[in-house]
């Protein structure tokens, strides 16, 4: 689909503007997909198909300095949930689900914390979780460690990095993929090498870095801080799915997150790595909203 045909922007009180896109049904069950780390709302496109399928209406946002929404200096995870509830009253949807993808998954969370009273239920992919740990993941842990600390002592330096590598793109437009192709499972690297998959991930990855970087350099420093509120305070349903072949958020994250969350369901998947879960799975992942909602939602391991 063109990607710019369902992109839009919406106003906030505060005069900033929220870029987003519609994939799906029109019509459907509203959901709202955060994307990941750094991606934009472009990565929607990797689920339209599914959602039409499945008649939900899929609403990426661009999350602040992120594609066509404008940058927020100094924000913080709590941030969202607020921005969340404004773009959900300006388009009139009272309660919705949440879709939160590897680095989306944090703000998804909060949004589960501080609003919970306008979310059905979450489902998390391949998530990041809280602290150092999380993003030091088995692909890199010396870099990211390395990243996480230097943000620390010097918070700049995020924002440097994404100066640098919005000026990369300009001239290696697939840098990105390269240097996720570089650490990814041998799954991964297969998906990888889809052109479709490679066009959409190129598209996303370039539009998260517009603005200099902005939005993927706040983004972090957030990942790394105290994100603002207990996971175990979180009483909402929720999806956890994981795949065991994923060794950019390693399966131990997703095990230690899905049991700090009272209500949450682990869907463990063996064959499935960080982007092939995505890719393969998605009509099943996102059946998770359109299921009984009456569901017990208890911890439990799935084959697939």
């Amino acid at each position: 689909m063109n990607r710019d045909a369902l992109c839009r922007t919406l106003p906030l009180p505060d005069g900033r503007r929220l870029g987003y896109a519609e994939y799906g049904d029109p019509q459907g069950q509203p959901v709202v997909y955060c994307h990941g780390f750094p991606g934009s709302r472009l990565e929607g496109q990797l689920a339209h198909a599914a959602a039409r399928q499945l008649h939900i209406r899929l609403l990426a946002i661009d999350r602040p300095g992120y594609g066509r929404s404008d940058f927020l200096p100094g924000r913080t995870l709590l941030d969202w949930p607020l921005d969340l509830g404004c773009f959900a009253d300006a388009l009139g949807l009272r309660k919705f689900g949440l879709l939160g993808v590897s680095g989306g998954a944090p703000y998804a969370l909060a949004c589960a914390a501080l609003i919970p009273e306008r979310i059905e239920r979450f489902v998390l992919v391949s998530p990041l979780g809280p602290g150092e740990k999380s993003l030091a993941g088995s692909s890199s842990p010396g870099l990211l460690r390395f990243l996480v600390h230097m943000g620390r002592e010097r918070p700049r330096i995020y924002f440097w990095i994404g100066r640098l590598l919005a000026g990369l793109l300009h001239y290696v437009p697939d840098i990105l993929l390269r240097l996720q192709s570089r650490v990814a499972s041998a799954v991964d690297h297969d998906i990888l090498r889809d052109a479709d998959t490679r066009a959409v991930l190129q598209q996303s990855g370039r539009e998260a870095f517009v603005q200099k970087g902005c939005g993927p350099a706040s983004d972090l420093g957030i990942y790394a801080e105290n994100w603002g509120f207990h996971l175990q305070e979180i009483r909402l349903p929720g999806i956890l799915w994981q795949g065991l072949a994923d060794i950019t958020t390693p399966p131990e994250i997703a095990r230690e997150l899905a049991a700090s969350l009272p209500l949450c369901r682990l869907r463990l998947i063996p064959e499935e790595g960080h982007f092939s879960l995505v890719i393969r799975r998605m009509h099943t992942i996102l059946a998770d909203f359109t299921a009984g909602r009456n569901d017990s939602f208890k911890i439990e391991s799935s084959a697939g």
